[in-house]
């Protein structure tokens, strides 16, 4: 049975990087017997992208079909749904406007899916790809960028895991039955200028709890473009800040993964108990490293209280939605995990 890919670019303002990306496409290695497309989603861009594209149909020699779609409300989310909706095929590449792909990696993404009939999600090894040297700082931190190895070895990951979704394939049926039966996903990710995170680790519960795993291929590189303004310290602070933004509503899915099937009391009691702690947390970090370690913030500890003030202010602030999101999943997936 021949298996079909549609790679979804989704781009806000990506006009100067989309070449490249297209041109990295137009060099993979595609398996034999592999049916493929391109598909850019253009999530409310104001450069000129959908023109832009409509002209390199013209004036490029792609040789794969390349489609534009828009998606007008802002969000990495919402615009790789319109993507996945839109798809031709059950698989989907998510493929960002600054990834570049590698030339075998459909092959070893072809290979797992034959070797690894549960897998649902697999991720590749981002490489980062940088226009000056890495800040001191960079390595340590570098996953928040969708770089580096996503495990310790290649293989499944434990239930309950997750991949960045940079470069991630994922099954589309699982998680379009759920939406068209009524299910609503809260992750937005990403909105223009603003960083909030979460949409990745949410298609990974999702097909989780639709009883599929998760795969990591070491072998599937891609480069992933890195400019120089998202080096500045103040960017990373931001970046932190967005993804830690997610914290209440993705406790929902991490909830179950490690408590299973509760009733409603005992999530709001756990709920409550992260509130608390996360609140008095902050408190103490912030009075202990501004009264008395003020002349020592730096780095470490500015970033702690950045991800701490984000994760505190999302609990407090999506304690009815998170509450109204887990009895939703518990009835969709008829209390069981």
């Amino acid at each position: 049975m021949n298996i079909g890919l549609s790679i979804v670019i989704c781009t806000y303002n990506g006009v100067e990087r989309l070449h490249n990306v297209l041109e990295h496409i137009n060099n993979l290695i595609i398996p034999i017997g592999l049916d493929y497309e391109v598909l850019i989603v253009d999530n409310a861009s104001t450069d000129g992208t959908k023109d832009w594209i409509d002209k390199s149909n013209l004036s490029s020699n792609w040789k794969f079909k390349l489609s534009v779609i828009s998606e007008s409300i802002p969000g990495l989310n919402f615009a790789r749904l319109k993507g996945v909706r839109n798809a031709h095929f059950d698989w989907i590449l998510f493929c960002d406007d600054d990834n570049l792909l590698d030339s075998k990696y459909l092959q070893f993404w072809h290979h797992t899916i034959h070797n690894y009939s549960d897998v649902g999600a697999i991720g590749g090894c981002g490489i980062p790809m940088l226009e000056i040297p890495e800040p001191d700082w960079f390595n340590r931190y570098k996953h928040s960028y969708a770089v580096g190895p996503q495990h310790e070895s290649m293989g499944y990951l434990k239930h309950g895991g997750s991949l960045y979704g940079a470069g991630m394939f994922i099954l589309k049926t699982p998680v379009l039955e759920l939406l068209d039966r009524g299910f609503n996903m809260v992750m937005s990710d990403r909105n223009g200028e603003m960083l909030s995170s979460g949409g990745d680790l949410e298609w990974c519960y999702l097909l989780q709890l639709s009883g599929w795993k998760l795969y990591y291929n070491e072998k599937m590189i891609f480069h992933h473009q890195i400019s120089t303004s998202r080096l500045l310290w103040s960017y990373y602070l931001k970046l932190k800040s967005g993804i830690a933004s997610g914290a209440g509503l993705l406790f929902t899915y991490q909830f179950l993964f490690k408590y299973g099937n509760k009733n409603t009391h005992s999530f709001l009691l756990i709920y409550l108990f992260h509130v608390i702690k996360s609140l008095f947390v902050y408190i103490y970090a912030f009075i202990k490293l501004n009264l008395f370690f003020k002349t020592s913030l730096k780095n470490e500890n500015e970033l702690a209280l950045a991800i701490l003030k984000s994760k505190t202010s999302s609990y407090f602030g999506h304690l009815n939605e998170a509450n109204m999101h887990y009895n939703k999943i518990k009835f969709f997936f008829n209390a069981s995990v």
